[in-house]
């Protein structure tokens, strides 16, 4: 997976933080992760096939003000 979030351009490859995964029935998995910007996605992923984000929502702070879309990452 090569895409972006689209609000703070963080790669959707690196979960920044799993909130949630579960093995489905066939077993796919589906998780929701957190982003950086503190935007929330669902994900599934087929056992050995590609990971599809199939919702997302919005980042928890405005994110416009950055620059080149990029935040500040809070520290651990």
């Amino acid at each position: 997976m090569t895409t972006l979030c689209p609000h703070c351009g963080w790669p959707d490859a690196e979960a920044y933080q799993v909130i949630s995964r579960r093995l489905t029935r066939d077993s796919s998995t589906l998780s929701w992760v957190r982003c950086a910007c503190g935007s929330l996605q669902m994900r599934q992923q087929p056992r050995g096939g590609d990971l599809s984000v199939l919702t997302r929502g919005k980042p928890t702070a405005d994110m416009t003000g950055l620059s080149n879309g990029q935040p500040e990452l809070p520290s651990h």
